[in-house]
C-alpha cells in the first residue's frame, strides 16, 4: 500500500498543475493494456481530463491512435497507472454552484491504492463562473472489491464550496464503510480544512 507521503506528493503534484505531468506535454515511454488483455508498449500522450483521450504510438515516426476509456482497460506511464471507469457521478461546478452532482459516461482515473477497497483519482475540466476561467475538479473515486455490483463513489477534493456540501456529500461514504466504524468516524469528523490523505491512508490499509 502506498505510505500517505507517497500519496501527498502525487496528489500535490496534480493539484498544482495538471499540464506539468510529461506525458501531458510530450509522449513518454508506456504501456496500454487493450480490452482482450494484449498489451501494446511504445510512447503516449495524455492531458489529465475526464474528456480526454490518450495517444500513443509505438515509435515517433509510426501513426498516432487514440482510445477512449471504453476501448481500453488501461495504461502505465512514469510508474504511474491509469484505468477506465465507467458510469461515474461525480463532483464539479455544477455541485459547487448549485449543488447537483455530473454524470460521466466514461473516464480514465490514476489507481492511487487497490486492496479490499480500490481508490482512484480522476480529474475534470470544468469552469469557475465566479472567476470566468478554466478550473480542474479533483475526485476521489472508492470501490469495494469485494462487491459485485463494483458501484463507484465519489467525494470531492479540495473544491472551493461551503462546508454543508461537503457533509451532503458523505452520505454515500457513510454506506460504503457501514462496517468499519473507525472509518465513519474519521468521515464525520473531516472538514475540507482537514487533510483527506489521512483518510486515504486509513482506508488503504483495510
Amino acid at each position: 500500500m502506498k505510505t500517505i507521503l507517497l500519496i501527498t506528493l502525487m496528489i500535490s503534484s496534480l493539484v498544482i498543475n495538471a499540464q506539468e505531468y510529461s506525458f501531458a506535454k510530450d509522449f513518454v515511454t508506456g504501456k496500454v493494456t487493450l480490452n482482450d488483455l494484449s498489451e501494446l508498449n511504445g510512447e503516449l500522450k495524455w492531458t489529465p481530463s475526464h474528456d480526454s483521450d490518450l495517444k500513443f504510438r509505438k515509435t515517433k515516426d509510426d501513426k498516432v491512435t487514440k482510445y477512449n476509456p471504453n476501448e481500453i482497460i488501461g495504461f502505465t506511464v512514469d510508474k504511474m497507472s491509469f484505468v477506465s471507469l465507467k458510469n461515474l457521478i461525480v463532483y464539479s461546478d455544477n455541485y459547487a454552484l448549485i449543488g447537483q452532482t455530473t454524470k460521466i459516461k466514461e473516464s480514465f482515473a490514476q489507481v492511487v491504492s487497490k486492496g479490499k477497497f480500490n481508490i482512484y483519482l480522476i480529474t475534470l475540466a470544468g469552469y469557475n463562473p465566479i472567476s470566468r476561467a478554466p478550473e480542474d475538479y479533483l475526485n476521489f473515486i472508492f470501490q469495494d472489491a469485494t462487491n459485485e455490483k463494483n458501484n463507484l463513489i465519489a467525494y470531492p477534493y479540495l473544491i472551493r464550496m461551503k462546508e454543508k456540501k461537503y457533509e451532503k456529500a458523505k452520505a454515500d461514504l457513510y454506506i460504503l464503510f457501514k462496517d468499519y466504524p473507525e472509518v465513519i468516524e474519521k468521515i464525520k469528523s473531516f472538514n475540507k480544512e482537514n487533510s483527506f490523505l489521512e483518510l486515504i491512508e486509513m482506508i488503504s490499509k483495510i
